[in-house]
């Protein structure tokens, strides 16, 4: 079987420790529109990037809770004054539509400069938050997408899978760091699977490359 079917990791938390269900339901819509599903791989919302980010700003990243906070409550406003809803009730495409507003387009050059951008403004809706806010989130999506699983994001190490990364090995041995080694043939491992091996160790001799090879 390959690493693919392979992949262990611990059961992953399901409790808010910051976002409201409502804030995280938001949260997860935009990461879902940055980083969506298809029919090979899980997006955002599969990988469980909306607890990942939940974590992280109530960790290392509590200054971020501000532009959360604040962003989100922009981000309503703007969406109940443009489409008379809320960004969880519009349709995908009118999601992306919103994202590509104050993030700017996936392909840069077919929308305003970023010039014309930093001068939008909405009366009675902070711009800049939202563009702020849309800007944290991307980055802590794609953090979330491929981090280990065990702070809460890439779950089912769908992240690993889609570039095809074995993940947290002990080491590699001399056959899979030859050119041309298909990465996805070894088995996916996370931190918790090194966690639970600590006491039945791989003999560290085949990572070495022996004389003569």
């Amino acid at each position: 079987m390959s690493g693919k079917e392979n992949a262990t990791s611990t059961p992953e938390p399901e409790a808010l420790t910051y976002f409201n269900d409502f804030q995280a339901r938001t949260v997860e819509a935009i990461t879902e529109r940055i980083i969506p599903a298809d029919s090979a791989n899980g997006g955002a919302t599969q990988a469980g990037v909306v607890y990942y980010i939940d974590r992280a700003i109530s960790g290392f990243s509590t200054g971020l809770q501000r532009v959360y906070r604040l962003g989100l409550r922009e981000l309503e406003r703007f969406c109940e004054r443009e489409h008379s809803t809320q960004f969880v009730n519009l349709t995908a495409e009118q999601q992306d539509q919103v994202i590509r507003r104050f993030l700017g387009n996936e392909i840069r050059g077919d929308n305003m400069t970023q010039n014309e951008q930093d001068s939008e403004t909405i009366e009675g809706i902070d711009v800049g938050l939202i563009r702020s806010m849309f800007s944290v989130i991307r980055e802590h999506a794609i953090e979330g997408y491929f981090c280990d699983p065990v702070y809460g994001g890439n779950r089912g190490a769908v992240g690993w899978r889609l570039v095809g990364f074995p993940g947290v090995q002990w080491g590699y041995t001399a056959e899979q760091m030859k050119p041309g080694f298909d990465a996805t043939q070894i088995p996916i491992k996370t931190l918790a699977d090194l966690r639970r091996e600590l006491n039945n160790l791989p003999d560290n001799a085949q990572y070495y490359i022996k004389e003569g090879k």
